[in-house]
């Protein structure tokens, strides 16, 4: 299983991260949160690098976690109806929530999702809400088809393969906690398809929004994941962690 990190262009090596993590508190933007403070580092390309930081008094800190997340431009409209705050990371957490589109009263699927800035965002927040969450998928597994015909010929070989439409929340069966809930295989038709090149290490990963059921999701992947280009009208099948942010409240 490739790391987070790596989907979007980071490291995880030693040398390497210590810089990165330095880089993000200085040039980083500062968001303030009930148990501590976000450095949001956006080198560029959609990727992003989150150093979650406590407050211990005065100007001391102390580093609590870093996460990796995409700004893109797939958008889902969702119920939330569920928070669940990381009891090892105050600063982290996951929505439980419910894909909703055009504001249907009643949601088509459940899922689960981690959220950058849990602490910042939701801490306060009350449940059920509406909202529009920028999601974004970080491939585990990467399968892609050039065309719709190609995955319906797949799938009369393969009946017991998803539709070309579905999302799949994998994390919400059994007794999945924390990132592992945050997980789903997508299937879905490819709107945008490019190879991005993080400016910040120079490393390469792909990306691809996938219209599917319920909305659109953005798809990450790094080259150790996906082999090929896949093509704008294709179809890709992803198995994900799914991370998303709040970018507006539905009325």
């Amino acid at each position: 299983m490739p790391d987070h990190f790596r989907t979007v262009g980071f490291t995880l090596e030693r040398d390497e991260l210590e810089s990165l993590l330095q880089r993000a508190v200085d040039r980083g933007t500062l968001i303030e949160a009930p148990h501590g403070d976000y450095h949001v580092w956006t080198p560029g390309a959609g990727a992003e690098l989150w150093v979650n930081l406590y407050r211990l008094g005065g100007q001391r800190k102390e580093l609590a976690g870093v996460n990796p997340h995409f700004a893109g431009e797939a958008r889902m409209s969702a119920i939330v109806e569920g928070l669940e705050p990381n009891a090892a990371f105050a600063l982290e957490g996951e929505i439980y929530a419910w894909a909703s589109p055009h504001g249907d009263e009643h949601g088509l699927y459940p899922f689960c999702a981690s959220v950058p800035d849990y602490d910042a965002s939701l801490a306060t927040r009350e449940t059920p809400f509406r909202t529009v969450l920028a999601l974004a998928g970080f491939a585990h597994e990467f399968a892609w088809w050039p065309t719709r015909y190609a995955y319906d010929e797949y799938l009369r070989a393969e009946p017991s393969a998803f539709a070309a439409t579905s999302v799949i929340p994998l994390g919400l069966f059994g007794n999945n906690t924390g990132r592992a809930r945050s997980q789903a295989v997508i299937t879905g038709t490819i709107v945008a398809s490019e190879t991005r090149i993080n400016p910040a290490t120079e490393r390469a990963f792909q990306y691809v929004r996938v219209e599917t059921y319920g909305g659109e999701i953005d798809i990450l992947a790094s080259p150790d994941v996906i082999a090929g280009d896949p093509p704008i009208g294709g179809v890709v099948r992803a198995r994900c962690w799914l991370t998303a942010r709040l970018v507006d409240d539905a009325a």
